[in-house]
């Protein structure tokens, strides 16, 4: 039953961008969405087919391999190129989510004594997906229980914001906002349509094993056991150090590995959430996470509002952050604006970058605020 649920786990995804490829309606939505929901129903039709021990193994691993398969493909030194707009939305959303964190953490805090660890993982989540809650979560040895409640009261919470994006954003904040300046047609190619050999798939695999290698080793070597916010924050940093390298960035099969690998932990992540209990049982964990992303949306926008950023770009850059780069695309198509994909796509991987520092240093931030 464990090998049948591991196959199940890593061929979905195959199935959904299959479907993607045939359905409009299915690329409407995107592979992460039917990931996700693929998931969650297995979880509430079909549960003791699932092992959650093996279930926790699976994110485990695809948060490790992920990071840095995903940050191999970050251009730092053409994101810093980007559009001032572009660079102040993406920083607006940074600082929207700490602001709102921080604040509800302490407004909200009751006698919960991991108030802190949710809020840095609510910074990582809102800074670059769910991949970084994920991590900080693990680093921060937040409990079980806590760590499923607040991944499912995100995915519905932040499911409600993505129909929000998807149907009526941009007319409604056209009211407030200017309109994108420029071409919307063309778009600068970013791991589309590419043709990838299999040297560089295993080329690319084999160095998200060395970074995790020399991640859990330095981490043995100056801790003396396994210690997850430096083994994090030291693949993070591998990651990041290895884009440098123009031969390790131009391999797009790092970004489609990671990408897939992302897929396979939003299956596992689903499949660990419990609607019911989580609305009926921890009302105040929904009530954290629903006030600190509605205002840290809020605070973006008024951001944007005043710097006089146009509506797609604070849009796609606010959908990086919230989101990670996984829903650009879908987002992009929706405004009818591909131009902005790949100014997008490299938010969303700063914002994996990013998150997992601002994430931990948050937590310790809040953390002092709160004794």
């Amino acid at each position: 039953m464990i090998i049948v649920q591991i196959a199940t786990f890593l061929l979905l995804p195959a199935l959904f961008i299959m479907g993607e490829r045939r359905f409009k309606w299915m690329a409407f939505f995107g592979t992460v969405v039917w990931s996700y929901l693929a998931g969650i129903l297995m979880a509430m039709l079909i549960p003791n087919f699932l092992n959650s021990e093996v279930t926790n193994r699976i994110v485990e691993v695809s948060v490790l391999l992920a990071v840095p398969l995903l940050l191999f493909s970050l251009d730092v030194r053409a994101w810093l190129s980007n559009t001032r707009t572009t660079i102040i939305s993406f920083v607006l959303s940074l600082l929207s989510i700490s602001i709102s964190a921080a604040v509800f953490s302490f407004i909200l805090r009751g006698n919960d004594s991991e108030t802190w660890k949710m809020g840095g993982m609510l910074v990582g989540v809102y800074s670059g997906g769910t991949v970084n809650m994920s991590a900080i979560g693990k680093s921060l040895e937040i409990s079980e229980e806590k760590f499923l409640l607040l991944n499912t009261a995100d995915i519905i919470i932040s499911s409600l914001y993505m129909f929000f994006v998807l149907m009526v954003a941009k007319r409604f904040l056209a009211l407030f906002l200017p309109q994108f300046q420029g071409e919307k047609g063309e778009e600068t190619e970013f791991c589309e349509n590419l043709n990838i050999n299999k040297r560089e798939y295993g080329v690319a695999f084999g160095l998200a094993l060395l970074v995790c290698g020399l991640s859990v080793g330095l981490t043995m070597l100056f801790m003396q056991k396994m210690f997850a916010p430096l083994i994090l924050l030291l693949s993070t940093s591998l990651g990041i150090g290895f884009s440098f390298n123009s031969k390790i960035r131009e391999n797009k099969a790092s970004y489609k590995m990671g990408e897939y690998i992302l897929y396979i932990f939003c299956v596992g992540l689903g499949s660990l959430c419990d609607l019911n209990q989580t609305i009926s049982n921890a009302p105040h964990i929904f009530l954290f996470v629903s006030v600190t992303l509605v205002v840290a949306i809020v605070l973006h926008f008024i951001g944007a509002w005043l710097f006089k950023i146009d509506v797609d770009t604070a849009l796609i850059t606010n959908v990086a952050a919230v989101y990670g780069p996984a829903f650009v695309g879908p987002v992009a198509r929706v405004l009818g604006n591909r131009q902005i994909v790949v100014s997008g796509l490299t938010c969303g991987l700063m914002g994996y970058a990013v998150g997992n520092y601002l994430g931990l240093g948050m937590a310790q931030l809040i953390r002092l605020l709160l004794q």
